[in-house]
């Protein structure tokens, strides 16, 4: 389950709903008027670049201000990293979406908001938390402080109405339910409906983490999680064309797998590749091992089937903890994932979660997050007989390559990266010549740069570490020999 970040008893004087619905609706007005003046996008549930958010439909095509090399690639503001928080503070559980070249975040109540919303002028940032309370008030069967997850759907024509999903708690029970509330800007405030939730199976234990997807016929669906841990699994629910209203009933496309920590929450779909991709979270929120993982299905009621974790305390090197709660951003620029990271601990589940930006690229219907280093194991490349997989007890994998003792000795290493850019390669060797020697590194059969492998003792294995120029997808990293001889473990491309 993902609660809220502090005790919900503390935020009821905290929330100056007045005052801070007349300050959102002085930047509605504002965030209004430019939607007015820019010409209206179309989208399809497959969110190709150029869509916004979670749902392809609605998107403003106001784009970043163009490199300095004319590319279509963002401008990162100066400090970014896909491994450090572009909100150093508690902003959990975010979604994001583009209106009229703005980027709107929201997320899960904090001291400051029911629904605090930050902007940006890219999605890299920097991020500016907007002013007062992205939600005006909350609906008559709800009780303050653990409003969360919250999801925005711009509209399909501009102006028109923003629909909002949200996790609140019941006044007359401990349950989670989904409720909707509709504004006119993307700055909110947004009025809730009143009438009951949207979605709330108490025999399941209530729902959060609402998630939308609109199909290219304009078909529109919500995902969500039942929140009883022992059944807590993945729902469907087809919706009315408005998106206020089920449609049909729910059928449950994913539960949690025996390896997998926990239970299985915070759905996500978008279609890649022909495929359906499902990102969702596993884990406790408020633990290390809260992690990224996804399925894929040819059909959107299912069968998932799993493809393992996508984000990891451990896949990040320990720099981001209990990476989770993704969004996938489709921007003109490309694919981004939006998601949240712990800052700090503040006893039991009391967890500080900061919202993070990375990169997204897909090998087919494979997402790979830029961030997230990946080891390629060099005897699993293209060898070319003087240079052989040699029985390494203590290397990665059980095995390493070389010696490279002739000129004509190479390595062909096959990489994947998930967008065009400069990397950092990682090299894992050993050099036990008594000198140091020298590999040419080459990519896509292009000489890229020079590895010195420095001399090495015993057992030990040392690292070097190289800037490669990467297209976006599959490339080949050769190494080959120019002087001396060694052998290598693996390539890290960070």
């Amino acid at each position: 389950m993902r609660w809220t970040d502090r005790d919900p008893r503390a935020l009821a004087p905290l929330l100056p709903l007045v005052a801070g619905a007349a300050i959102s609706a002085l930047v509605a007005l504002v965030v209004w008027l430019a939607v007015t003046v820019a010409p209206p996008a179309g989208g399809t549930g497959d969110r190709p670049p150029g869509g916004s958010g979670r749902t392809g439909p609605g998107a403003s095509p106001g784009a970043p201000p163009p490199s300095p090399a004319g590319t279509p690639a963002a401008i990162d503001p100066p400090g970014y990293s896909p491994a450090e928080p572009v909100i150093d503070g508690s902003f959990a559980d975010p979604a994001v979406i583009k209106v009229a070249g703005t980027y709107f975040a929201y997320g899960t109540n904090n001291a400051d908001a029911t629904m605090p919303v930050a902007t940006a002028p890219s999605p890299t940032g920097p991020w500016k938390a907007a002013p007062g309370d992205g939600l005006a008030r909350l609906p008559g069967w709800a009780a303050g402080g653990w409003t969360w997850a919250p999801e925005v759907v711009p509209p399909r024509e501009s102006p028109g109405t923003y629909v909002l999903y949200f996790s609140a708690r019941r006044k007359d029970g401990d349950e989670q339910c989904i409720g909707t509330a509709t504004a006119s800007s993307p700055a909110g405030p947004f009025v809730p409906q009143e009438g009951g939730p949207l979605v709330c199976p108490l025999d399941l234990g209530g729902a959060i983490d609402p998630a939308s997807y609109i199909e290219r016929d304009g078909t529109r669906y919500l995902l969500y999680k039942t929140d009883a841990q022992k059944t807590a699994a993945i729902y469907l629910v087809r919706l009315s064309p408005d998106g206020l209203r089920p449609a049909g009933p729910a059928k449950l496309i994913m539960g949690r797998a025996a390896d997998e920590p926990v239970l299985v929450e915070a759905p996500d779909l978008v279609r890649r590749g022909g495929k359906y991709v499902l990102l969702y979270s596993a884990g406790w929120y408020f633990k290390s091992n809260y992690q990224t993982r996804y399925a894929v299905a040819s059909s959107i009621e299912g069968p998932y089937a799993k493809g393992g974790p996508v984000q990891s305390t451990g896949l990040y090197g320990g720099k981001v903890e209990g990476p989770g709660s993704a969004d996938v951003l489709g921007d003109d620029t490309g694919d981004y994932l939006v998601f949240h990271g712990i800052l700090d601990h503040r006893g039991g589940s009391r967890v500080t979660r900061g919202m993070y930006v990375a990169r997204l690229g897909w090998d087919g219907a494979r997402p790979v997050v830029r961030g997230v280093p990946v080891r390629y194991e060099a005897e699993r490349g293209r060898l070319n007989g003087c240079v052989s997989a040699l029985g390494r007890p203590n290397a990665s994998g059980g095995s390493a390559v070389g010696p490279f003792a002739r000129d004509d000795c190479r390595a062909e290493v096959p990489v994947f990266a998930p967008t065009a850019g400069s990397y950092s390669v990682r090299t894992r060797y050993a050099n036990r010549s008594g000198r140091d020697s020298d590999l040419e590194m080459s990519v896509n059969g292009y000489a890229a740069t020079s590895v010195r492998l420095r001399a090495t003792a015993g057992a030990d294995w040392a690292y070097v570490t190289a800037t490669v120029e990467l297209a976006a997808g599959w490339n080949t990293i050769g190494l080959r020999r120019l002087d001396g001889q060694g052998q290598v473990d693996y390539l890290e491309l960070r």
